[in-house]
């Protein structure tokens, strides 16, 4: 439930970054804003790889290639 929460508030502050993005009238704003989108989604993605990560782990089928990570 944490994930969802997390990644609920994670997209939302990419659509204001997006929205800061496309109203900002300066370089600095404009840079912030798509500096958040771009978090948003790297951190959406770190969430649903760490998701299946638990999963796998719960269910024994770790590939043997990515016990070292």
């Amino acid at each position: 439930m944490a994930y969802w929460f997390m990644g609920i508030l994670a997209g939302l502050a990419g659509l204001v970054g997006l929205f800061m993005a496309s109203g900002a009238r300066d370089l600095g704003i404009t840079f912030f804003g798509l500096m958040l989108a771009v978090f948003a989604v790297l951190f959406c993605g770190f969430l649903i790889r760490r998701a299946f990560d638990e999963d796998e782990e719960v269910a024994g089928t770790r590939h043997p290639i990515r016990e070292g990570l």
